[in-house]
């Protein structure tokens, strides 16, 4: 009697199964035929798409390496929320973002793509740590905070917008339990560190530290958090198996090659999502199409081998590394958002009001700005995408829980009601800026001379990324202090931090990150081939030794 009962529901598990893997089969051609274009290679004319993978020293190689290694004049409007450029205009001929690779579909034909990829086990990590870094900074923003009008901070940008919120959160109500806590006499020593890492102990109670402690005070010396497992953000053990891990980090080198990112232009790019998920047969397809297509990028770095992948990239685009660079600037008859400005009457009708001072510490990128309504209809799009997410994270759990059919349908409902509305919104967006193109080609190309910075290409290289490491590393410091407990332990990331991490943690997210740890391994082996046959055509530079900022230099003279 119950086998006879089994074995219509085993029929019905088969069909569903078919049915899926023919709704798959159907996607991929689907997929293919999207994928009409594919990297074109560099002439030194055409225009270099810098696809922005995040935590992969994405915003080093590009502001300290690409960006400075092209004039002014050539350079983008910058699009890390949104494209804002009139691809008609010649002079644009630098553009990064943190879009995956089906905005290539919206370039030139003849598009040259660079990116840089990394560990996956590294950059989930950096993720992590990078998302908490962020939403503790956040927490000491005042409740009258504003967001800086017309300019993009770091949560407005994918896919620190999705995790960002979900970090801030996850702290606030462990921030405040956590200090609620009282303190009792005498006290306990916390363990801290000086910004060159030696070890001082602290007493809140006592208001009190000291370098060494009496074996009595030994004995109220207390463990310092363990960064990845506490009780003020989610350990990362839980973090890697939560939806929005596999939503926006897992395998998320592949995706955003593949362009199936859930901020992908493809509409369905989440349902394609789901079948590499589901079907091994589907990602072992996917993976071989992604490895095909890096092969076609101008470059192919990894942050592992960061400088080796500087001097790669700059000799295949040719950037003499001991050659010219530049400063500020980028083209402004290309920028379909600046150069229109209102009148006083219309700033009024527009009830526009001064931008507040931007929290330096919070801002993404400095300079950004849009007109009024095209920045409503980025802002309004950008929430669209977030409900779409939320909808697809639902359908992701209900799956996942065994939801009964109708609640599927419900969810399945809005899932597709919530695309919808994505899609108009998207489609707005894309009428109005066509009206600013239009507009834009109305307005006369300025002129812009190029200004060119006082050392070379690989020298300001150096410079720049040393500068970008010690801003970063002082901001993660001040950021994690909002992480502490009231005796004053609090959370450290650094690299003796990850080696504490379990070794079945480590393996889990290798296993997790499976299709990411293979193109990794592929980007290693491209860039060791372009590096030796470039080398073998004599184009191949060294970086420079590390060049001293002047007012270092003059510091030390002072001193």
């Amino acid at each position: 009697m119950q086998a006879t009962f089994l074995l219509p529901l085993l029929l019905l598990l088969n069909l569903s199964q078919a049915t899926t893997q023919l709704n798959c089969k159907n996607l991929l051609q689907d997929f293919y035929k999207f994928n009409s274009k594919e990297a074109a290679p560099h002439t030194g004319d055409n225009l270099v798409y810098f696809l922005h993978i995040p935590r992969t020293a994405g915003r080093t190689f590009h502001s300290c390496l690409l960006r400075i290694g092209t004039p002014g004049r050539r350079r983008c409007p910058k699009a890390y929320d949104h494209l804002r450029i009139d691809f008609s205009v010649p002079k644009c001929h630098l553009l990064s973002s943190h879009d995956d690779f089906s905005v290539v579909e919206q370039l030139p034909s003849d598009t040259a793509v660079v990116s840089q990829l990394r560990d996956p086990l590294d950059r989930l990590l950096s993720a992590y740590e990078f998302a908490i870094e962020v939403a503790a900074r956040q927490l000491r923003r005042p409740s009258s905070y504003v967001k800086p009008k017309n300019k993009v901070v770091t949560d407005d940008v994918w896919p620190w917008s999705y995790l960002i919120p979900f970090f801030v959160d996850d702290i606030k109500p462990k921030i405040a339990a956590a200090k609620a806590e009282p303190l009792l006499p005498p006290g306990v020593w916390s363990e801290q560190r000086t910004d060159d890492g030696k070890v001082y102990y602290w007493n809140k109670l006592q208001n009190s530290s000291k370098w060494t402690l009496s074996d009595e005070e030994q004995q109220y010396l207390v463990p310092n958090l363990d960064p990845y497992n506490n009780r003020l953000f989610m350990p990362l053990q839980d973090f890697i198996k939560h939806p929005i891990a596999t939503e926006v980090l897992h395998n998320g080198e592949l995706l955003q090659v593949l362009g199936l990112t859930n901020y992908s232009h493809w509409e369905h790019a989440g349902d394609m999502r789901m079948c590499l998920l589901q079907d091994n047969a589907v990602a072992e397809e996917l993976l071989q199409f992604a490895l095909k297509r890096i092969e076609r990028f101008t470059h192919v770095g990894v942050t592992d081998k960061l400088f080796e992948s500087v001097e790669s990239a700059a000799a295949s685009l040719g950037m003499p590394l001991n050659g010219s660079a530049y400063g500020a600037g980028e083209a402004p008859s290309a920028d379909v958002e600046s150069g229109r400005t209102l009148t006083w009457e219309e700033a009024m009708h527009e009830a526009e009001t001064p931008a507040p001072v931007p929290d330096d510490d919070s801002l993404y990128d400095k300079g950004m700005s849009d007109p009024p309504d095209m920045h409503r209809l980025a802002a309004a799009t950008r929430r669209k995408r977030a409900e779409v997410s939320a909808k697809q994270r639902q359908w992701n759990e209900a799956v996942q829980a065994g939801a009964g059919q109708a609640r599927l349908r419900e969810v399945r409902a809005e899932l597709n009601a919530a695309r919808a509305e994505l899609q108009e919104s998207q489609q707005q967006l894309v009428e109005a800026r066509g009206e600013e193109v239009r507009k834009r080609k109305l307005l006369d190309a300025a002129k812009q001379e190029d200004k060119q910075l006082e050392l070379s290409l690989g020298a300001e290289f150096q410079r720049c990324s040393q500068r970008a490491q010690s801003r970063n590393k002082a901001r993660k410091k001040t950021s994690l202090l909002n992480l502490r407990l009231n005796d004053y332990r609090q959370v450290y990331f650094s690299k003796e931090d990850r080696k504490q991490i379990p070794q079945s943690l480590i393996d889990e997210i290798r296993r997790m990150n499976a299709l990411d740890v293979q193109l990794h391994k592929r980007a290693l082996e491209l860039l060791q081939q372009r590096r030796e046959l470039l080398q073998l055509e004599g184009r191949l530079q060294q970086l420079p030794l590390v060049a001293a900022a002047p007012e270092h230099a003059q510091q030390k003279d002072e001193l």
